[in-house]
């Protein structure tokens, strides 16, 4: 009897202190089952990047104030896209053999070598380079209508913000102009767990790759947790 209360017991602290985990704004995503992106409209064979920098926190002070970064957007032809950032100096454990510059094409390196290893023929490998499936973060859908793109994608945060623990994905949405079939303008970036809309004025190119992660539409998959 005394083993089965602390168990109640404990069961109960930990919902308390944690939380359960819970998937915000489902009301305000893209309609993904009815999605496609336009032909035409955008290049999809590759991957959209935008050159970025930010401020030196983690590495030896002899790569300089700033990191230079690649924030990297996959968009697929339902709509699905998988939102990463990549640097040329972290040591990816699926990018092992890549050489660490502070540049951006030591960045796109890391980013190629990733992407192989999803052919890779040992199960442990393919397993941690598998873009994790079935986790939400990073990954959302995009929408085009004209010129004007809209991406949207989950962030894992923590419900309050006095405790650790990560258990709620909040919605970002991304708003811009698309400028060719091979590059856009993200103009505006809201957080809607505040409702906070800031500028931006953030240029995407795009790079060509027969390596894109391998990994079905998450939100397709999953549809009865966003009914």
């Amino acid at each position: 009897m005394k083993n089965k209360t602390l168990l109640i017991i404990t069961i109960a602290l930990t919902f308390n202190s944690c939380g359960i985990f819970k998937t915000h704004h489902k009301d305000k995503l893209i309609d993904f089952e009815n999605n496609q992106i336009p032909k035409n409209s955008l290049k999809l064979n590759g991957y959209y990047f935008a050159e970025l920098e930010v401020e030196n926190q983690r590495f030896n002070k002899i790569y300089g104030k700033k990191i230079k970064y690649l924030s990297v957007i996959f968009i697929y032809e339902d709509g699905f896209i998988i939102r990463k950032s990549y640097n040329g100096l972290s040591n990816y454990y699926c990018a092992e053999n890549k050489t660490h510059q502070n540049t951006y094409e030591s960045a796109h390196k890391a980013l190629e070598l990733i992407l192989e290893s999803q052919n890779s023929k040992e199960r442990k490998i393919k397993r941690i380079c598998s873009f994790k499936p079935k986790d939400i973060m990073n990954k959302g859908l995009a929408k085009i209508k004209g010129d004007s793109l809209k991406i949207q994608f989950y962030q894992i945060e923590s419900q309050n913000p006095k405790m650790d623990s990560y258990n709620s994905a909040y919605l970002y949405e991304l708003n811009g102009i698309i400028k060719s079939d091979s590059s856009f303008v993200i103009k505006s970036k809201t957080r809607y767990r505040n409702r906070i809309k800031n500028p931006e004025n953030i240029l995407y190119k795009f790079r060509q790759t027969n390596n894109r992660p391998k990994i079905e539409n998450y939100f397709k998959k999953n549809k009865t947790r966003f009914k």
